[in-house]
């Protein structure tokens, strides 16, 4: 036993003591680190030419597209095709990872989705186009949700291949 104990745990026990010193903590995400990527995020839109706009509940959102025709109401069912990445350009979630023709459809104010995500959809009318910046407060906020982490903005690449009204 005491052999055991010498010849494996010992040497163990000191590996494991030294890594775990050696092991950085990486630094948690705040609201004020979330702010500085999503102004820097913006200031690089800017400096290519983009016109970055805001809505009233704080999406940031270039519209790359007009559409044509009416936006979405209540109860529409919204024919989207969009991809979801984050600010260093991983991409978290697609509408192609949803469905084969990569069509996502959601009803428009009834299917739960982010409240910021829901914010820049309002955006568009059928065709339309729209790279949107959502603040962590209007998606997952401080606590963020698996794999987003908290204080993350998140980036969305939206189309509105069409809308169907509510019947």
């Amino acid at each position: 036993m005491k052999k055991l104990i010498l010849n494996f745990l010992l040497p163990f026990a000191v590996l494991l003591a030294l890594t775990s010193s050696c092991v950085e903590d990486t630094p948690s995400r705040t609201a004020e680190t979330e702010q500085q990527e999503i102004d820097k995020a913006i200031a690089n839109l800017t400096s290519k030419g983009y016109n970055v706009d805001t809505t009233a509940l704080g999406v940031y959102y270039v519209r790359m597209k007009n559409g044509t025709g009416a936006f979405p109401q209540t109860g529409d069912t919204c024919h989207l095709i969009y991809t979801g990445f984050y600010l260093d350009g991983t991409i978290f979630d697609a509408s192609y990872y949803h469905s084969t023709d990569s069509i996502w459809k959601y009803v428009y104010k009834v299917n739960s989705v982010i409240p910021g995500f829901e914010d820049a959809v309002s955006l568009l009318n059928k065709s339309a186009a729209a790279y949107s910046i959502i603040p962590s407060e209007l998606a997952y906020g401080a606590d963020g949700y698996y794999p987003i982490p908290p204080y993350t903005p998140l980036v969305f690449n939206i189309v509105m291949r069409d809308i169907k009204p509510k019947k």
